[in-house]
Parts: C-alpha cells; structure tokens; sequence
C-alpha cells in the first residue's frame, strides 16, 4: 500500500508500536517522512492484528501535543506576544510580510504545518481502519480520535489560509475547515461523552463556531460546557520529559541564550512552562466566558460583556502559580520600571519582573493584570472590545491563539507545494495573509525604553478596537 504525503511511514508505525516503544519513537525524525512506500505493513496487517487502537491512541495523543508545541511557540513569535532575539527561530518569523512557504521552521518536517496535518491524517485513519478492525476499541476510544481529528481542522483554520485536506488535494480555505471540525465534534459527541470529552466537545465546538461568526452557537456551546464542565475546568497537551519534551520550555527558559522573550507588557506572564514535561493548555473554561462576553458585545449588551468578562478574569486570577528561580538575564531588555501600553497609554505598574537569578511566581494555566474594576471602568463598546482582546492575549499567552486573533495566516509548507499537482505557488494558501492593520517590517515587536519605562510603539488591542477586528459583527 502506498501512504500518501497526507499519511506518512512515522504515523504508520506510531499504530504498530507499543506503547512504550511508541513514546521512543516519536521523540526523533529518523525517517524523513514524505512519499514513502511501506511493501511490509498493509491495511490486512491492521485489519488482523489485535488491541491496536490503543497504541493508535497513545500515537495520536503524541501527535496531538506535537502539533501544539510547535504552533504555540512559532506563532506567538510570529505575533506580538514574543520577540525572537536570538535567531534559533526562523529569522524570519518576526517579521510576518516575509514569512513564506520555504521558511526554514514552518518548511520543516516537524513543524507547525506538518504535525497539524498529521495529526488529522492519523486520527482520521484510526477512526476508518483502526478502530472497526479492533473488537476491543471502545467508544469513548472512537470518540477521542474524532476529538483529535476536529482540533487538527480548527489548528489549521486559526494558523493557516488554506490546506488541502485529502492525498493531492486542491486547497480548502481557513472558514471551509471549520465546518469539518464542528462536523467531527458531532461525531465524536454521538459516539461517547466519557469523562471530560463532553466539556472538551462543547468548548471546541464554541471555539470553531466563534471563529466562523457564528454568535448564537457559539454562545449555546460555550453554555452547554459551563453547565456541564468543573468551573476550572483544563484540558491540556502532555509531555514526556525523557523522550518528548515541550519546544516552548526549550526556546523561552532553558536555553542559554533565552532565544525568545516577551513583549514588555506581558512580561509578568513570562515564563508559562517552567519544566521541559510543562502541558500546555489547549481548551480551558476562561474561553466560555470570554466568547460569551464578545457574543454579548456583538449585541451591544454591555452589562453582559462586563459580567462575562469578569468571570473570565477571575477564573483566571485564581489558578495559581509556581514559584521558580528565572535566571534570564534579560540582556538588553527591562527588568523593573514601568510599560506604556503606546505613547498615548497611562503607566502601568508591575508588568515587568525584577529576574536575574530571583525566585519569581509563574501560572501555568492562566493569568491577567487585568481586575474587576478595570472591566467595570469601560462604558463604551469599543473600549470593552479593546479589554476583551487584552483579557484574550494575557489568558491564552503562549498558547498559539494569538496570531489568529490579529488576522494572520501562515502559507503551508513548500514541500506541499512541490509534490501537491493540485497546488501551484501563487494558489490561496501558498502566501501568507497579513492584514492591513499589521505593522511593517518586525513593529509588532517594537517598543522604547527611557529611563524607567517602557513605551510598546503599537497597541495591537487598541487596534483591533479601532477597526472592530472581531469575527462578529459589531455594533459600534
């Protein structure tokens, strides 16, 4: 059997392995994974082997924090929320007009285009041949692949303008995937509720129906999950410390020379993964109220947004932290004084971090600056419009959300370009979509010091505001 580019000889084999040796393998690219014909391994070979859902599981749950990883550390750096300072990062990514198919991380072949893709392939092969050849698959086994494959469809929406999604397929734009992905939820919601899934589901579907513009469903999912989720309800993207540890760990703390830093309005927030097996949050109940909140806006309900808003905060504020020792030198950067928002903003206090070898105080899950009587402050819709987003930058702070909330979409990889004959360069999704409103050059990044403060030269929030960049309709 021929695996196709969509379907590679490392995600065939992740199936077969077990467990353990599953968790060895996917810690190293030994195979370069691209067109590769497999004449031992069949579909019969499947077909009769036994339990092999369960390493098929174990391989998607990998595949799933693999593809999250990478997104969560490249297009952070890729919007305002870090600064890649020294270039282990594509050189690139801070600067999004230039970012293009032949980038040197995204053109990887474990990079935030290629584990997305993978992840849908692999999911969607459990679910047609793994799972009806497996007499003892469950059903809430068969509904988490669907979980997987719908995540890997809004991954693809929210990152990129356009993949295709079958073996050579033509292109399907960002808005066309999240039908697929609400349609995979559907699936997996009629197949098993077990556990958690039911809030994962719910909160996925408010996620992709939000993107797609859809107020009235995105606020009955996000519903649907508060009434039946824990209120401080996480689900999270795990590692393994010994075989698979987590990239943004890596590039934003252990590394020597702390290849990407963050924006000196969200310093306090810096670092978020404070151990290289650190998870990474992925669908959290802050989202329900924040989406609830701009559903609200959307219909000029200001009182609402402010309620829904400041239960997202609060939520927030008390998940608590971690202490751990920063010894980031924090070279050619603050490390005390006070941030300016932009030249026009007030001072604010206690958003920079005295570090240089202290042990500071760190959330893993959740944190803002923001407090009630901040929310409670903005009468205006679009003053709440410009807080909702600072709510949503702090709260999902490296977790890949950003980037899609200021309009940006990476182009896939050439290598997909190359061997796709439905794809040629200059096709949607060969080029990234930078909007209008994004800054020239690597500004989003930009910002002064003079003496004790300093000054951000573009607050993205007030931008988003001012051009009422929401996937609702505003009012305002």
């Amino acid at each position: 059997m021929r695996l196709s580019k969509s379907f590679h000889l490392k995600t065939w084999l992740l199936g077969l392995l077990s467990p353990f040796g599953l968790w060895l393998a996917v810690g190293c690219s030994l195979i370069n994974p691209i067109d590769v014909e497999n004449p031992q391994t069949t579909r019969e070979d499947v077909r009769g082997a036994k339990d092999t859902t369960i390493p098929f599981l174990a391989g998607t749950q990998q595949r799933f924090s693999n593809a999250m990883e990478q997104i969560a550390y490249f297009t952070d750096v890729v919007s305002d929320n870090y600064d890649n300072v020294q270039t282990f990062i594509s050189p690139e990514a801070d600067k999004p007009t230039l970012v293009t198919p032949r980038d040197l991380t995204l053109n990887g072949g474990a990079g935030p285009y290629f584990e997305p893709q993978e992840l849908r392939a692999l999911a969607e092969f459990a679910i047609s041949a793994v799972v009806p050849s497996d007499a003892n698959a469950t059903a809430p086994q068969k509904a988490e692949f669907y979980f997987y494959a719908g995540m890997a469809y809004i991954l693809l929406a929210e990152n990129f303008n356009a993949v295709p999604v079958k073996p050579d397929g033509p292109p399907v734009e960002w808005k066309n995937l999240l039908p697929l992905a609400i349609a995979s939820f559907d699936q997996g919601i009629a197949t098993s509720t077990q556990g958690d899934l039911n809030t994962r589901f719910h909160l996925a579907k408010a996620r992709a129906y939000r993107l797609a513009g859809n107020t009235a469903q995105a606020n009955a999912e996000a519903d649907m999950a508060l009434a039946g989720g824990p209120a401080n309800f996480v689900f999270t993207a795990k590692f393994d410390p010994a075989n698979d540890t987590n990239t943004s760990n890596s590039f934003a703390v252990t590394r020597a020379l702390n290849d990407i830093q963050p924006l000196p309005r969200l310093d306090f927030l810096d670092p978020k993964y404070i151990a290289t097996d650190s998870p990474i949050p992925v669908l959290k109940m802050e989202e329900a109220h924040l989406i609830k909140a701009e559903v609200a806006l959307a219909a000029n309900d200001l009182a609402g947004c402010r309620t829904n808003l400041i239960n997202a905060i609060t939520l927030a504020k008390g998940r608590g932290t971690s202490s751990f020792r920063d010894v980031d030198p924090r070279t050619g950067r603050p490390n005390s004084g006070t941030v300016k928002a932009s030249a026009s903003a007030p001072e604010a206090a206690n958003l920079i971090v005295a570090r240089r070898g202290a042990t500071i105080q760190v959330a893993t899950v959740s944190n803002t600056s923001l407090v009630a009587a901040d929310i409670n402050a903005q009468i205006t819709g679009p003053a709440l419009l410009r807080i909702l987003y600072l709510a949503r930058q702090e709260i999902f702070f490296f977790e890949g959300r950003r980037m899609s909330d200021l309009g940006l979409r990476l182009p896939m990889m050439e290598r997909e370009i190359e061997t796709n004959p439905n794809i040629a360069s200059g096709d949607v999704g060969t080029v990234t979509l930078v909007p209008a409103h994004i800054p020239p050059a690597d500004e989003l990044d930009a910002f002064t010091v003079a003496g004790t403060v300093a000054t951000i030269k573009f607050d993205m929030n007030q931008v988003i505001a001012d051009r009422k960049i929401s996937p609702f309709t505003m009012p305002f």
